[in-house]
């Protein structure tokens, strides 16, 4: 279910300091680097981690062993994104340090490298949405495929794609990392609805095809989107022009008409209660905030409450107290409002590299904060494609059936886990997102009779503690009397309903797998 791993999105050439040195000398590395943190090693170990907030107001000359974080939380090269999304989550820390077995530092992964590994991710919401669209706009019954189309062939709806973006296809297509392009082929013609970036790439790298759902409509009509795009005389891919303005801080979806998938909103997950710093502040009035709230950054704003910056504990480390914040801190470009996707901010974050954006309304006055960690907690446990189909394609591998793939809502009460322990921290973010109406659908197993829950074990039994009745989900129907795997060792762990799944309060140290 999870092909993105470590090792595919790490930095490999990692600026690490040693345990001996001084702060004076991590003062330096980040003023050359514009790092906020770097791993610490003793003889190529990793033993700790320290970041411009642990330096605030220290002697130059005090050693680095004696600020340091000690035993910090690491990855290995070969989990899985997802997994490091819930430790940085539910951690709180924006890197980890990449070890080998021998705790050898290879590399380090950070909260952006996650974002960017969720940047134009395709959901089922994407697919199954388009298809009703196209039902409703055209009275079709269309067919879903799964499979490789040849790049030669595809018509864009889309007139623009933007560089650096691009950058970041292309580096997925290499490694294999790619999600599949969502296209209908109808009177033999292939016609690209989501995914543009990834095609375009193909296109410029050679590749021959490329993986895709295929929605299939067998009657003759020309959609919309084919219309517009003809007016604008797109017909392939070389008609899609590359805009390389460093300006452009997101990409917008490529029908937001047709395809409605962005329902999680900055509102839904921003701080509302931030604290900010007056640009007639000092640094000593940003070290007393650092000490106090433990954040290591602040919007800056002025008179009247509007944005006009950001003071971070790395723009301050070597100022004197006295020093006025305005000569010190970034002037705010980048900020958002409370009306804006996910998807957006994080490919803002992605793309310029930053940890955190101001929230403002349209008199551009100061009403919250958005993270990347919020960005990260908005895309754990997210259902893809691939978690549905790839199960379904191992249900026909190991026991021979052919399942039935159905959106639907399914009874709490009647599911039975095959997972015997969730987080409390996580829980409480699924309970959030239920209550909002933002949860992902679950993916559930139907065999006769029984409601196998396969994946969403935190959304069920947060709706579960909630007394909720339904949960939506993809229903997998089979028709066979063979006991699946799943289901015996749900059996032999005495796993009968959600009440049998332990609640586990392990944020300090435990993540799920």
């Amino acid at each position: 279910m999870e092909k993105k791993q470590v090792r595919d999105y790490m930095t490999h050439d990692v600026i690490s300091v040693d345990a001996g040195e001084t702060i004076g000398d991590v003062i330096h590395l980040i003023r050359t680097t514009h790092h906020d943190g770097f791993p610490v090693v003793r003889q190529g170990k990793v033993v700790g981690y320290i970041s411009a907030r642990d330096i605030i107001g220290e002697h130059p000359l005090t050693t680095v062993d004696q600020r340091m974080s000690r035993h910090p939380i690491k990855a290995t090269s070969n989990l899985t994104i997802t997994e490091v999304a819930r430790r940085i989550f539910r951690s709180g820390i924006q890197k980890l340090p990449v070890v080998d077995d021998e705790n050898t530092l290879i590399g380090i992964v950070s909260n952006v490298d996650v974002i960017r590994s969720q940047i134009e991710r395709v959901t089922p919401e994407k697919v199954f949405n388009f298809m009703s669209t196209l039902h409703t706009l055209y009275g079709v019954d269309p067919k879903l495929s799964r499979e490789t189309i040849p790049v030669g062939d595809i018509q864009p709806t889309q007139s623009l794609v933007f560089q650096e973006e691009l950058e970041g296809r292309m580096y997925e297509l290499k490694m294999h990392l790619a999600e599949p392009v969502i296209a209908v082929r109808c009177c033999g013609r292939l016609i690209l609805v989501d995914g543009h970036h990834r095609a375009v790439a193909a296109q410029r790298l050679g590749i021959p095809s490329l993986d895709a759902y295929v929605v299939s409509i067998d009657a003759d009509i020309e959609l919309g989107l084919e219309k517009t795009a003809h007016s604008m005389n797109i017909y392939t891919l070389a008609d899609v022009k590359i805009d390389d303005s460093p300006e452009h801080s997101l990409v917008g979806p490529t029908h937001p008409g047709l395809i409605p998938t962005e329902k999680k909103v900055v509102s839904d997950y921003m701080t509302i209660h931030v604290f900010s710093v007056p640009v007639t502040g000092t640094v000593k009035d940003v070290i007393r905030l650092i000490r106090a709230t433990t954040h290591d950054g602040f919007p800056v704003v002025d008179e009247e409450g509007c944005v006009v910056g950001f003071i971070a504990a790395r723009d301050i480390v070597g100022a004197a107290a006295s020093d006025s914040i305005a000569m010190l801190m970034e002037k705010v470009l980048l900020k958002t409002y409370p009306d804006s996707g996910m998807t957006d901010v994080a490919r803002k974050m992605f793309r310029f590299c930053i940890q955190k954006l101001p929230v403002i309304n349209h008199q551009n006055k100061l009403i919250g904060i958005i993270t990347n960690a919020d960005v990260i907690r908005s895309q754990i446990e997210k259902v893809t494609p691939e978690k549905v189909f790839d199960y379904i394609q191992t249900l026909k591998t190991l026991y021979g059936v052919q399942p039935q793939l159905s959106r639907g809502m399914i009874p709490v009460e009647r599911l039975m886990p095959t997972q015997s322990k969730v987080y409390m921290d996580e829980l409480d973010g699924r309970s959030y997102e239920i209550t909002k109406g933002l949860a992902e659908p679950l993916i559930v197993v139907r065999r006769r009779g029984k409601l196998i829950l396969i994946d969403g074990h935190h959304r069920a039994v947060a709706a579960n503690r909630m007394h909720l009745k339904e949960l939506e989900a993809y229903i997998i129907d089979i028709d066979s009397d063979v006991e699946l795997g799943i289901e015996k060792t749900a059996r032999n762990m005495r796993l009968r309903s959600l009440d049998d799944v332990q609640v586990l309060d392990e944020s300090r140290c435990a993540f799920l797998a």
